[in-house]
């Protein structure tokens, strides 16, 4: 268990957790088969010797010191690493698994909020009032987790969330790093602004235009003039490059499920992102099932080059858990912006209107399904 970064102590902080456990689908593979252990493991299509059609929905951090990453067409991943692993998505092993994880990392919390299958915002303010009780905690809930679940996690300590997320990503895998109050403009003022959640290459490119390539020249920009070029997000930027971004943790109810996916590459193959959507169906019916949900609504989200971002939604005649289902309204709604030239970054798939099955129920739609 490595060292965390830990900059000086300091009283009385808001002391907000941001865990991310590390490349998840992978590491449940290695976890379920030890002889995957430091061989390079891919998630996702069969490659079928460099001519598989589909994407690669997870990796591990062997696979990416040969280039691979998430979101990538798998024939890509083939010519990058034809001796790799390839593993085919087991999304009721991974939902089991995550919801063994979240079940311990929850009872670390005072108040919890789950982001994603492997990610989670913890508020611990009301238990820990220093920086060392704080990083006491982080190891027994790390501890607790390598023990009863074999996978490794990255935690990032700070006074809001922004500031924990990027201090978990620049420091995994298997790390943790604490932000004291007061401290965060120090810590992310020599990042680049890239560092910021959200923001793309285009965003970083129109901020360098106006001379602004770290977190640091942010925090001395003009709100205003920023304003003008990024409108609302200008205000959230600077909160964030400043330290001083206070969201809440708030406790997600069970109302939907979703998933999204980065794209490597900003892209307008919309081959690629329909198959990115096949997987995420695939994903959430999977998950839907296991928690005996059915869903009334299927929505999609997507984002172009920069903070423009859209949501559609729409409503089935009648609850279901069919994967079909979830690709087919995902894919109509995606199509509205297939003949557009932008490049999409992002693209998530959700499900609402979730009601409890009983097991008769259940059994009986899994085996129509």
């Amino acid at each position: 268990m490595s060292n965390p970064t830990l900059l000086e102590e300091s009283p009385d902080n808001r002391f907000i957790l941001h865990v991310d456990m590390d490349s998840f689908y992978a590491s449940a593979e290695v976890q379920r088969n030890p002889a995957l252990a430091d061989k390079p493991v891919i998630v996702g299509a069969d490659p079928r010797d460099g001519k598989g059609r589909g994407v690669v929905v997870a990796c591990n951090y062997v696979a990416r010191d040969y280039g691979v990453r998430s979101g990538m067409p798998i024939s890509r991943a083939w010519a990058l690493c034809p001796g790799a692993v390839y593993v085919r998505p087991d999304f009721d092993y991974y939902d089991s698994l995550s919801a063994k994880v979240m079940g311990i990392v929850r009872r670390f919390a005072d108040k919890f909020e789950q982001v994603s299958i492997d990610e989670a915002f913890l508020d611990v303010s009301d238990q820990v009032k220093t920086p060392a009780a704080a990083l006491s905690l982080v190891e027994r809930l790390r501890h607790e987790l390598k023990e009863k679940t074999g996978l490794a996690c990255s935690v990032g300590i700070a006074e809001n969330k922004s500031a924990a997320k990027i201090a978990t990503d620049i420091n995994k895998p298997d790390r943790v790093t604490l932000i004291p109050r007061g401290r965060a403009k120090e810590f992310l003022s020599p990042l680049p602004i890239g560092r910021i959640t959200g923001v793309g290459r285009k965003t970083e490119l129109l901020l360098q235009s106006l001379g602004i390539t770290t977190i640091g020249d942010l925090q001395k920009g003009d709100e205003v003039k920023l304003g003008r070029r990024l409108g609302k997000a200008a205000r959230w930027l600077v909160q964030v490059a400043n330290g001083v971004e206070r969201e809440e943790i708030r406790e997600q109810p069970s109302r939907s499920l979703s998933t999204e996916r980065t794209l490597e590459e900003d892209t307008t193959d919309w081959e690629v992102i329909e198959r990115m959507v096949g997987a995420m169906a695939e994903e959430l019916a999977s998950r839907a099932t296991h928690a005996r949900l059915s869903f009334k609504s299927v929505g999609i989200k997507i984002r172009f080059r920069g903070f423009e971002t859209h949501t559609r939604e729409t409503r089935l005649v009648a609850s279901t858990q069919d994967k079909g289902v979830i690709r087919r309204e995902a894919l109509l709604l995606l199509s509205r912006f297939s003949s557009g030239k932008k490049k999409v970054r992002l693209v998530g798939v959700r499900i609402s209107g979730l009601r409890m099955m009983s097991t008769k129920q259940a059994s009986i739609e899994n085996w129509l399904g």
